[in-house]
């Protein structure tokens, strides 16, 4: 027959048995709760990083006003973060004209470059101001040049200068010297390509 002794302590060690199950159960629960939150966190700043991509704009010359959406963001050269896709901007600086373009944050690259060359305003009532457009225009079109932009960027690039020259000066020599000197630039552009295709 069992004493109240023994009685005493089955019933606390049952006692004691519910409560450390019980212990345990919140202990799951509070366990699970937390990888819960700190994988949403992980989750969240994850997106949030991917949600947007550094972009960096400079241009020639440089200490133009910049504006992205409408926002004044600062004076070239400058590096913003911007959220991911398409944004329209807007280069200004006096005595140049201005320049509106398109340009693309890419979260999944390092850091977009754009850089932006500056055509110099000309007043039409200038004395002058033709012979000092086609000067100007020709410097255009060999700085374009020994920059490498033969095509592009758009609009300011060594064709898009000679096109308008040759608006301005039709039986200027310099304007078909220049045309065949970009061809042969493109054509050595392509051959060495494809040289580096056949090697690869």
């Amino acid at each position: 027959m069992a004493s109240d002794f023994d009685i005493f302590h089955v019933r606390r060690g049952a006692m004691s048995n519910a409560w450390t199950t019980g212990r345990m159960r919140w202990y799951g629960a509070a366990i699970v709760l937390l990888a819960i939150v700190l994988g949403a966190t992980a989750i969240l700043l994850v997106t949030r990083e991917r949600a947007s991509g550094i972009v960096s704009i400079a241009t020639d010359p440089p200490k133009a006003t910049v504006f992205i959406d409408g926002r004044w963001v600062g004076h070239t050269p400058l590096v913003v973060e911007l959220t991911a896709g398409t944004h329209r901007i807007v280069i200004q600086k006096e005595g140049y004209h201005p320049i509106e373009r398109e340009i693309f944050a890419d979260p999944s690259e390092p850091e977009a470059s754009y850089d932006f060359s500056l055509e110099p305003e000309i007043s039409s009532d200038a004395p002058g101001d033709r012979r000092e457009r086609i000067r100007q225009l020709k410097l255009l079109v060999e700085e374009a040049l020994r920059r490498g932009d033969y095509v592009a960027p758009e609009n300011a690039n060594a064709l898009y200068y000679l096109n308008q020259l040759q608006r301005l000066a039709p039986d200027d020599p310099f304007v078909p010297e220049m045309r065949e000197r970009i061809r042969r630039l493109l054509r050595q552009q392509a051959e060495a390509s494809r040289r580096r295709k056949h090697l690869s």
